[in-house]
């Protein structure tokens, strides 16, 4: 199995290295906002750009190379719960990079510059 051959623990920690890493370079995004970063929590970040609707911040990020989902996430009840109707979601997995976290990073800036 090629999981085991990279090693379970390794993927582990290199997804909780990216989840570190991502939290970091977004929370220094003006206006960015990130929901959920419970201890022990998967690499999966959702959050917005205040001001900004999931779609279109997906749509702008997605034209810089960068994907995202954007929608409720099958997660209505709890979306409502912090007052929003929808958010973009980020993965991290053993085959991504700090390198992607960046670019997902600097596309969020641009974003966040083109609607003002």
């Amino acid at each position: 199995d090629y999981m085991e051959t990279i090693g379970r623990e390794r993927i582990a920690a290199h997804e909780e290295d990216l989840k570190n890493y991502a939290h970091e370079r977004l929370r220094a995004i003006n206006s960015l906002r990130i929901f959920g970063d419970a201890p022990g929590k998967g690499a999966i970040i959702s959050f917005e750009l205040q001001g900004i609707h999931a779609h279109d911040v997906s749509m702008v990020i997605d034209r810089q190379g960068v994907a995202v989902r954007a929608g409720t996430h099958c997660a209505q009840p709890l979306l409502k719960r912090f007052g929003v109707t929808s958010t973009c979601r980020a993965s991290f997995g053993m085959y991504n990079t700090r390198a992607e976290v960046d670019a997902l990073a600097e596309a969020l800036e641009k974003a966040r510059k083109f609607f003002g």
